[in-house]
């Protein structure tokens, strides 16, 4: 039976949640994201397709309302029966402007994409670089980069609330391309400083006379897990070397936090960005794909 909500009780979440869990154990990979996440959780818009019971569903598409995006997870033991594509034509009824993301690409995914006529649209590379030896820097600059990192006008601290609304600013600046990250308000922010894995000794503050000129967000997943949450410079210091400075600041800041295993996700259109990874030992691992209806199919 296929169910459509809009809320979710707290037996459905834990349900939902437990077949995320299921989902990711089998595919060594999560079929949500952060934002999605939220949404389960209830501090972020999102509606919900389910097949099965309400307390034990085994497909689910979560419509994330923020993002404009559709995650999709079907159970192992359920898959070939048709419920992926039931859900995901019920749920591009409801939502046809909205893309459908497939984490790492699987096998199933562009099948599946094509049956309900939709076609690739982006591409998001995760990229890691591990930290083996804590006594060694953490990012090693190219001999012709690295005058431009040491720029000693440039003070790097810690954020404090009082520079929120700075960091939101330069963040829609720096990400004003981006579907999702380039709306970030004051008030989402706000909500994700309040999530259980939020350090402010993590999010690393670049100021040039008092005033915050980029920032290198880091989040800390444990198990020796770090990731590069998000970097943006204000375009105002743009082609100062800036962002590969505070790449460096917050690895170094996550190996002395015990971290061994660096990860981020960049867009795979964004070239010179990729290129500063790859200059700093990060390696392409994973590609996630977004999906769109095609024109007349919608």
């Amino acid at each position: 039976m296929l169910v459509s909500l809009t809320t979710l009780t707290p037996t459905m979440q834990d349900a939902l949640r437990a077949l995320v869990a299921a989902i990711t154990e089998h595919d060594g990979i999560s079929p949500i994201n952060e934002s999605a996440s939220m949404g389960i959780d209830g501090v972020r818009e999102a509606d919900f397709f389910f097949m099965g019971k309400r307390s034990d569903p085994h497909g689910f598409v979560v419509c994330d309302e923020r993002d404009g995006t559709l995650l999709v997870g079907v159970h192992p033991d359920h898959r070939r029966e048709g419920v992926g594509t039931e859900l995901l034509r019920e749920a591009l009824a409801a939502h046809p402007e909205s893309s459908a993301w497939a984490f790492g690409t699987l096998p199933g995914a562009p099948e599946l994409a094509h049956r309900v006529g939709m076609a690739p649209a982006r591409e998001l590379l995760r990229m890691e670089k591990t930290l083996a030896d804590p006594d060694r820097p953490a990012s090693r600059p190219r001999d012709e980069d690295r005058d431009a990192t040491k720029d000693p006008r440039y003070a790097i601290d810690t954020y404090t609330a009082a520079d929120r609304e700075a960091i939101v600013a330069i963040n829609a600046a720096a990400f004003a391309h981006h579907p999702e990250q380039g709306r970030l308000t004051v008030a989402e922010f706000e909500d994700l400083t309040r999530q259980p894995w939020f350090d402010p000794a993590g999010l690393l503050v670049a100021r040039i006379d008092g005033e915050v000129a980029g920032f290198h967000w880091t989040k800390r997943h444990g198990n020796g897990l770090g990731e590069v949450y998000v970097i943006a410079v204000s375009p105002d210091h743009e082609g100062k070397g800036l962002g590969r400075t505070l790449l460096e600041a917050g690895l170094e800041h996550l190996q002395q936090q015990g971290d061994t295993r660096i990860q981020l996700y960049v867009e795979g259109d964004q070239e010179r960005v990729v290129q500063m990874y790859l200059n700093a030992g990060f390696e392409i691992v994973q590609t996630d794909t977004s999906y769109r209806a095609k024109k007349g199919q919608a």
